[in-house]
């Protein structure tokens, strides 16, 4: 008996215009670049890309903004302090924390010193040499209330 239906693979299969992979490659690098303003072509006016909406309610701060040095560690591991906020922190590391790990970050400054539990909510690397530099951003379980007016 011979199947009379139609040939499951030709669903399967996807038909590409006639182009080169130059070109191809051109028209995904030139749609992938994030500009804040897209001159299109000559001669046309400026369009604004669209930007994404700041899901963020929490003010972040560098390192740079603090009057006193922030020291952070995590399971006994220093971490450079990218940002931090009431509810989270991003940070550089040589280690790579697991994403949705619970960790315990040691935070001090002057002659504070704070424990608080969070989550890591991502970790990547950031950089490879001369050492691996993991960047990794931790949401943490309580709001931080950094009491010290001096901060």
């Amino acid at each position: 008996m011979t199947d009379s239906g139609p040939n499951p693979d030709e669903d399967d299969v996807v038909n590409l215009p006639e182009t080169s992979s130059h070109d191809l490659i051109a028209s995904l690098e030139s749609t992938s670049q994030a500009t804040p303003l897209d001159p299109g072509p000559e001669g046309a006016p400026a369009v604004e890309s669209p930007q994404r909406p700041e899901r963020r309610n929490a003010e972040r701060r560098g390192p740079h903004e603090f009057k006193v040095e922030l020291r952070l560690g995590v399971a006994g591991f220093p971490m450079r302090l990218v940002n931090l906020s009431s509810t989270g922190l991003l940070a550089e590391t040589s280690q790579r924390l697991c994403p949705g790990r619970t960790v315990d970050v040691f935070l001090r400054y002057g002659g504070v010193r704070k424990v608080l539990r969070a989550t890591v909510i991502r970790s990547s690397m950031h950089a490879v040499a001369p050492n691996p530099v993991f960047r990794a951003a931790l949401q943490f379980e309580d709001t931080l209330v950094l009491q010290d007016e001096d901060l």
